[in-house]
């Protein structure tokens, strides 16, 4: 199986570019522009020893902000939503559909608004919620390599044969041939958060992290516990700690620095 390169950015990187959004527009997605912003972050001390950032992944960044389509959605619709779209559609329409996704729904019948009942709704997307959903952004966990991504965007939602909420997710810096369907409840979360230098006296023993882990085939992101805290002096290079994680996917161990792990937003 093929396995996909993953990368996060820190959130001085991260703030750069909302500034450069907010003043150039679409100017971001130009080739030339990314490219000498990639070689900019590369440059920084903080990402001295790690894998250089690429053009093409800078530019997946700012397509989540200026996507290709103006009809791009930006979270899962509602049921009401659903419904007035519904009414638009033909017939004919309709039956072209429900051709195209049979073989699927053989499988997964799918499931157009989640449920009718607002109660059923409430556990996983609370109706009272919906507004802040779209101040939110989000990761999943592939089912390909258990490796966690961030979401450019939710297409789609049904329910599986258990009664449990799935939806189709585009990964950040991947295109459509990557979509996923992936369980709400077990795969879903908010996106992890890098840690800061400053911050990593809050990071014990015992605490889930998102770990970046780099090898031959693969550079991804993956669910660890930390075993162990080694604290050093901090220097002008910044966190010297050292610490050991426990990968929860192959229980393997590895020791790593502060700038491989990203820490879940319930801790701060």
């Amino acid at each position: 199986m093929e396995r996909r390169s993953s990368v996060r950015f820190s959130p001085s990187e991260i703030a750069r570019m909302e500034k450069l959004s907010a003043e150039k527009k679409e100017q971001v997605l130009d080739d030339k522009f990314c490219q000498k912003l990639a070689e900019e972050f590369n440059r920084s001390a903080a990402r001295a020893g790690s894998k250089a950032l690429q053009a093409t992944q800078v530019q997946g960044w700012f397509l989540t902000k200026f996507p290709v389509s103006a009809t791009k959605p930006t979270c899962v619709p509602t049921a009401s939503q659903e419904k007035a779209s519904a009414s638009e559609v033909n017939v004919s329409d309709s039956e072209k559909k429900s051709a195209a996704s049979a073989s699927e729904e053989k499988l997964f019948p799918l499931d157009t608004s989640i449920s009718n009942n607002e109660d059923e709704v409430s556990p996983v997307f609370p109706s009272d919620k919906i507004p802040e959903l779209e101040e939110l952004e989000f990761e999943a966990k592939s089912a390909k390599d258990s490796a966690w991504y961030d979401i450019a965007m939710f297409l789609a939602h049904r329910r599986n044969k258990a009664g449990e909420v799935e939806v189709r997710v585009r990964f950040e810096g991947f295109g459509a041939g990557e979509d996923e369907w992936v369980n709400v409840k077990k795969c879903i979360r908010q996106r992890s958060i890098p840690v800061e230098p400053s911050q990593c006296k809050s990071i014990v023993e015992g605490d889930l992290v998102l770990c970046f882990r780099e090898g031959n085939d693969e550079a991804l992101h993956f669910d660890a516990h930390v075993l162990e805290v080694q604290r050093k002096q901090h220097d002008i290079r910044g966190c010297r700690c050292v610490f050991l994680v426990k990968y929860d996917h192959d229980q393997s161990q590895e020791r790593v620095s502060l700038k491989r792990l990203c820490r879940r937003p319930k801790y701060f």
